[in-house]
This record gives C-alpha cells, sequence and structure tokens, in this order.
C-alpha cells in the first residue's frame, strides 16, 4: 500500500485532531482558541498566494487547537448536582440514562440523568450503586429515592487507576449510593426495542446452552460477558485470545460479510446487498451498544458498503481516521479508554502491515502485527504481555468466527421459533467446548502471559517510530533501497533503545534505599516493604472476596509490577480479615513468593531489620484482630511499627513484654479506632510520624477523632491515606522523605544525630 495524502487525506486530520485532544490537560482554551485564529488567518493568505504545504501546516495546527478545545473540561452549569454540597442525603429524581449493570450480587449499577434534588430542579449525570436485588429497570424509565451523595473518588497509588479522577473527566464529579427498597420506579415506559431484542438474545441462549457455554456465546455476540466464570475468563486473557469477547470490528465484519455474500448469492444485485448490510450493521450496532471499537468498526462497514454503493474503491485507511475523527468529536475522552486504544492500534497494525500470502501464513501475519501494534497499550494498562496469543489466535478465531455466525442465525431463527433456534445453538455446542478446550490449553502453557513493567512514554515513542521506520525499511527495500538501509538501521536502533528503557525497571541495580509504602486500598492494610538490596516484602493485601473490590489484582499486583518486582520475597498477613487478607491470594497466583516473614524470627534484607514482636500458634484461617502480628522495622536511626488491627490488650501486653516499641513512623492500628492507640502505648512509642490507612466514607466512623487527639497530643505528624492516598517513606537510614501521593506533597526529615543529612 503507498501512502501519500491524496490517499488518504483523513489520516493526518485525525492524528492532529487527537494530538490535540490529548494536549488538552497542558493548553488552555484561551490559548487554544488564539491558535485557531492565526491558523485561519494565516492558512487562508497562504492558501490564496499558493503555498499549500505551509497552509497544510497551519490547517493542522487549527485542528489540534480544536481537538484541545474541545476536549477540554467546561464549568459545570450552576444547577448541575456537581455543585451540590456533598456529602449529603437527599431525595433524588432522574430518569435513567442507560441499562442497569449488574456488577456483583445485590450490587447494581446505574446512570441517572437528573431532574430534581429535593425541590429545586438539577441537571447532571449521576452514577448511583444500588445495594440489594434491583426490581426491573430499564433505560429511560423515571426513578427517585433517597440517596447519598459523595464526591467520586478512587485509589489514589502510583501508576494506578483513579476511577474518581476518570470520573470527574467525565464530567461526574459527584456519585450516589441508594438501597434498592428505598427506590421507586415513576413510570414504566417498557424496554426500548435494542434492548428488547439483547434480553430476547440472552434468554434463548440460556434456555438451551449450559451456564457456562451460555456466557461464553453471550459474550461473542453481545459482548457481555457478566456471567463468565473468573477461571474461564481468565483463560481466555492467558491465552490471548480475550479480544473475541470484545464486540469489535471481527463481529461486524461477520454480519456485513455474511448478509452480503447471502443476498449477492441470491442475486439480490451488490446495491440491495450493501443497503441490506448497511441495516444489518447499524441495527448490531444499537443492540450491543456505543462502545469505541464497535463505533470504529461500523463508520468502517459503512464506508466500505458505502463505497460498493458508489461503486468506488474504499480506503481503508480514511475510514479508520473518519472513525477516529467522528468519535473523538463526540467523545474526545474515549482517547484515554484502552479499548478506542486497542481498537484503533490493532487495526491500524493489521492494515498497514506487510502480510505474507496462503491462508496460514497470512493468518499468522495479521495476529502478529495485531500483537506488534497493540503491545505498548496492553502493558501500559495492563502490564501484560502475550507470548501465546499469534499462535492460538490462529485457532481460536476461526472456531469464534464460526460459533458467532451459527449464534447469530440461531437467535434469528429463535425469534420465531424456540425449536428452531435450539437446533442451531445445539449444533454450535461443540465449537464452543472446542474453544474452551483450545484456550484452557493455552493459558497453561508456561509462560502464556507474561506480566512486565507499564513502558515509560520515552520507550513508547521510540517504539512507534521504530514500527514506522521498519514499515519504510521494507516498503522501500526495492524502490529506494539507499533509504531503505538507513531505515532499517534506525529503526533497530529506535527498538533496541525501547527495550532498554521498558527493561530498565526490572534490571536497574538497588540504590540502597528503604521504601515503605501503604497503599491506598479504602478501608484496608497493604503494605510494600522495598529493601535496600532490592528484596521486596507485602505485609497485608488489601481488601478482596465476596463482593469486595480485589486490591491484590487491581492496586498491589500493578503497582509491584511498574517497580520492576516479579517475585516477592515474603507476603505475610497479620491476621484473617478480608480487608487485610482478601488480596493476598491474587499475589500468590501472579507471584512466585519466598519465604522470608514466614517465621517468627527477625530476618535481615539488605541491612533492614524485620522483627516480628508478636507470634500466635493460630493456623491461617483463624487470627483475628488479637492475635494479629505486629512487625519493626529498623534501618540505621529510622524504624517503623506496624500494628496491624491489635487492640487496647494486646497494646498492653507488648508494654509488659518490655517490647521495643519506640519509632520512628508507626502504622497506626486498626484504621484509627478509638479501641486501639492507647495513651500507655503511644507514651511508649513516641512516634514522629503515623500514618492511618483507612478507607473513604467507611461506615465506622474511622479514625477515630479520640484517636486522632492523642496522636496529636503525642506531636506526632499525622498522614491518612483517605486524604493522601498512597504514603510513600523512603531512607537511607538517617535522611527520611514523605511523599503523599495524591497531591504530590515531598516532605524531608532529617534523623542523623550528627545533622549530616
Amino acid at each position: 500500500m503507498t501512502l501519500s495524502w491524496p490517499r488518504v487525506p483523513l489520516a493526518p486530520l485525525a492524528v492532529a485532531f487527537a494530538v490535540g485532544v490529548a494536549a488538552s490537560g497542558w493548553v488552555r482554551v484561551s490559548v487554544a482558541a488564539v491558535v485557531v485564529a492565526v491558523t485561519l488567518v494565516w492558512g487562508a493568505s497562504l492558501l490564496v498566494l499558493g503555498r499549500l504545504a505551509p497552509a497544510t501546516g497551519c490547517l493542522l495546527a487549527g485542528l489540534a487547537a480544536v481537538g484541545a478545545i474541545r476536549a477540554s473540561p467546561w464549568p459545570l452549569a450552576s444547577d448541575h448536582i456537581g455543585r451540590f454540597d456533598v456529602p449529603a442525603v437527599v431525595q433524588v429524581t432522574g430518569r435513567l440514562a442507560a441499562e442497569p449493570v449488574v456488577f456483583a450480587a445485590e450490587r447494581t449499577r446505574v446512570l441517572l440523568n437528573v431532574e430534581r434534588v429535593g425541590d429545586e430542579p438539577r441537571t447532571g449525570r449521576l452514577p448511583v450503586t444500588l445495594y440489594g436485588v434491583a426490581p426491573p429497570l430499564t433505560e429511560g424509565q423515571r426513578v427517585a429515592g433517597e440517596m447519598r451523595l459523595h464526591a467520586a473518588t478512587g485509589f489514589r497509588n502510583p501508576g494506578g487507576f483513579d476511577y474518581g479522577e476518570f470520573l470527574r473527566r467525565e464530567g461526574m464529579p459527584v456519585v450516589a449510593s441508594a438501597r434498592v427498597d428505598r427506590l421507586i420506579a415513576l413510570d414504566d415506559p417498557g424496554p426500548r426495542w435494542n434492548v428488547r431484542v439483547r434480553r430476547a438474545a440472552r434468554e434463548a441462549i440460556a434456555r438451551t446452552l449450559p451456564p457456562t457455554s451460555a456466557a461464553l456465546l453471550s459474550g461473542l455476540l453481545l459482548g457481555d460477558r457478566a456471567d463468565l466464570p473468573p477461571e474461564v475468563d481468565d483463560g481466555f486473557r492467558r491465552a490471548g485470545v480475550y479480544h473475541v469477547l470484545a464486540v469489535s470490528g471481527f463481529n461486524v465484519a461477520l454480519i456485513a460479510g455474511a448478509v452480503f455474500s447471502v443476498l449477492t448469492l441470491a442475486r439480490c444485485g451488490r446495491r440491495v446487498a450493501a443497503v441490506a448490510a448497511i441495516a444489518a450493521v447499524l441495527g448490531f450496532a444499537f443492540v450491543v451498544g456505543p462502545e469505541p471499537s464497535v463505533l470504529r468498526a461500523v463508520v468502517m462497514g459503512v464506508l466500505v458498503l458505502g463505497a460498493v454503493l458508489l461503486e468506488r474503491d474504499a480506503s481503508v485507511l480514511n475510514g479508520l481516521a473518519l472513525a477516529a475523527l467522528l468519535i473523538l468529536a463526540v467523545r474526545p475522552n474515549d482517547l484515554a479508554d484502552p479499548g478506542f486504544q486497542l481498537s484503533f492500534a490493532a487495526t491500524a497494525g493489521i492494515v498497514l502491515a506487510p502480510l505474507p500470502r496462503g491462508l496460514v501464513w497470512g493468518s499468522l501475519g495479521v495476529s502478529i502485527a495485531a500483537q506488534l501494534a497493540v503491545l505498548p497499550i496492553a502493558l501500559w494498562h495492563f502490564n501484560q504481555l502475550s507470548t501465546i496469543g499469534p499462535i492460538a489466535n490462529l485457532g481460536v478465531v476461526p472456531l469464534a468466527g464460526l460459533a458467532t455466525i451459527l449464534g447469530l442465525l440461531a437467535v434469528t431463527v429463535a425469534f420465531f421459533t424456540d425449536a428452531g433456534g435450539a437446533v442451531f445453538l445445539d449444533a454450535l455446542w461443540p465449537l464452543l467446548l472446542a474453544m474452551r478446550a483450545l484456550v484452557t490449553l493455552a493459558a497453561r502453557v508456561p509462560g502464556a502471559l507474561v506480566h512486565l513493567p507499564a513502558p515509560h512514554w520515552t520507550a513508547i515513542t521510540a517504539y512507534g517510530l521504530g514500527l514506522v521506520l521498519a514499515l519504510g525499511w521494507w516498503r522501500w527495500r526495492e524502490t529506494r533501497p539507499e533509504w531503505s538501509r538507513w531505515a532499517g538501521a534506525l529503526a533497530l536502533g529506535h527498538l533496541v533503545v525501547a527495550v532498554t528503557i521498558g527493561a530498565w525497571p526490572l534490571v536497574r541495580p538497588p540504590d540502597g534505599r528503604l521504601r515503605l509504602t501503604v497503599l491506598d486500598v479504602g478501608q484496608g492494610d497493604a503494605i510494600v516493604i522495598q529493601a535496600p538490596d532490592g528484596r521486596t516484602v507485602v505485609v497485608d493485601a488489601g481488601p478482596g472476596g465476596g463482593m469486595r473490590l480485589d486490591t491484590g489484582a487491581r492496586v498491589l499486583a500493578p503497582f509491584l509490577w511498574n517497580h520492576g518486582v516479579l517475585q516477592l520475597a515474603g507476603l505475610v498477613t497479620t491476621h484473617d480479615d478480608q480487608d487485610h487478607a482478601g488480596g493476598s491470594a491474587a499475589l500468590r497466583r501472579e507471584f512466585t513468593i519466598g519465604d522470608q516473614l514466614a517465621g517468627p524470627e527477625r530476618i535481615w534484607m539488605g541491612g533492614v531489620s524485620v522483627l516480628p514482636l508478636t507470634a500466635t500458634d493460630k493456623p491461617a484461617g483463624s487470627r483475628r484482630n488479637d492475635d494479629a502480628l505486629v512487625f519493626r522495622v529498623d534501618y540505621g536511626a529510622v524504624s517503623f511499627l506496624l500494628t496491624s488491627d491489635i487492640g487496647a490488650e494486646v497494646e498492653s501486653r507488648l508494654i509488659r513484654a518490655q517490647a521495643p516499641l519506640a519509632v520512628t513512623v508507626l502504622k497506626v492500628a486498626h484504621h484509627g479506632a478509638r479501641t486501639s492507640s492507647t495513651p500507655p502505648f503511644l507514651e511508649k512509642v513516641k512516634p514522629a510520624l503515623a500514618v492511618i490507612s483507612v478507607g473513604r466514607r467507611n461506615p465506622y466512623g474511622h479514625p477515630s477523632p479520640d484517636t486522632l487527639a492523642r496522636l496529636a497530643a503525642t506531636g506526632a505528624r499525622i498522614y491518612r491515606t483517605d486524604r493522601d492516598g498512597a504514603v510513600i517513606f523512603e531512607t537511607d537510614g538517617f535522611a527520611l522523605t514523605v511523599t503523599r501521593w495524591a497531591t504530590r506533597e515531598v516532605e524531608h526529615f532529617c534523623l542523623d544525630p550528627d545533622g549530616g543529612c
């Protein structure tokens, strides 16, 4: 494929607009507006003078400025729900903006277009979490109920995903929670046609197939993975074929191709077939929802089919660029969405890559091209590198394609006759079993999925330039051999630079400092100790299990990977409450774990002493608060006391045992509960600094005002994860640096008695 502006005129425009959207956080709207005005004047003047190249540059700069303006957050309206004083418990009336999403047992999330709060008219969108078994609700339905409003917040940790920041970017700075028994439906408009079709398809599948196969087919056809068992979901991830469960261009191409082919074979004419295929594609998009990958595929599909109607050739890259422009113009925040990035990168990689001929080699080339294109995105968002994916796709994609076609046919027939639909569903069941078996086999290959640190932006830039130069090397190797040699050499150099930067967190030598990070995991404890010799141990792993978010998988694992930690020297849960031990199962799945901290003896790690101050003969699975393990960590003149959830009785025992309690930093017991951190205990500890791991809006009232007062009376400087996010302590044994991650505030303390720091 020869690339030039006349052949793909929309591609530079889409890139310019996307650059402007990406830069919106650093560019003021007033500055962007001036750039738009200036580039319009200069561009028009240069165009009149016949200076096409400079005029084009002005056009692109102006379009980038327009993108920055479009993506910039606008002030909330005076009556917006985001301007309401929170926290508050109020009566809210609104209309559902989307279908409810059940994300756990007795947990449902709805999105409300607010109409009134109390007696006052209000506007804006409000995400609401409903507790309890929700009644039948549907998009467009008016509801009212007593709701607890609070500011949108998320976990704030280095390299982690902040859900609160995401909601604020989407114009939803306030969220709500409510019990379903306090929610009233004010009308019953009935589901819209697309919702009825979606529900009927799920019901037809569930009537015939076993639960796991039914959930798998719902994922293939509708992108609905809510009922997929965790082990099957994880298997598709590890096998590198999870994309078949996300509705995308794969599904759209199958539908368009099937409709077009059937009608063409029936001698209906190419134009009639194209119109029918366009209608089928648009209908499918309405049913499955406006995900970025779906919108991208629909725009491209309609463009290609429209070219058939006009009897003209369609440029795939132009279609891709048009899809990006339309989506970003309407929803600029989608640029940061992993689904948007993966969909467009994979498609661009497949379109641009030189693919070998032949079915098998061509399929393998497509898979590798997509994998290379999405590699930095997968690492950035998910720390994942699939090694088996390109091969697994050779078997899974054909099975998924055949199952999708038969599934769509079965569901269509089931709308008219249940028996007919059951026949087709029974016929495709072996395909689903074969796909699961193949995925299971691929997922069990050692090293099928490798977790690595998220690459620095410089590594991503070098990698992207390397791929572009490698493409130039391939395209110029016959027509411009000199250019080709230079492009090849530069491509190799850029890729080496990218790999070097990306691998640096894994190979960099220890810097001789102790880092102790109290992570923000909500109402729970998770502490990472990184020793001066590079070894890492984890004390508690945060909440998990049941209806809790698994912070082991969502917070600790990404934090460790991004710091180049692929194995742990030790993992200990101080006791068995789910807010301390819940995330440990995820860490045991993802990391090789040594036996450090496994016994009651003091251990040494690169000059750091870790001393257990309490011990229990109770086995794991039976330790409660009063049996919790307490650790003292020393490095030079700096010391830490990690007190888990112990109460007054254990504190008294430690005092009577004359345990070495005086430390620099106290991890306050039991999230600042009133029954811990007693005055005699604090008098012995004498902390200069105290950190409380506590969840925002926790139902226990932690930290207790009494505890805060007792800590203040000791003169301790207090840090809290609910306000400060992760609290990071770094020391060389004498100087201590404390970072509040939420605000990036850094404080320095010198503990060297000679003042050498």
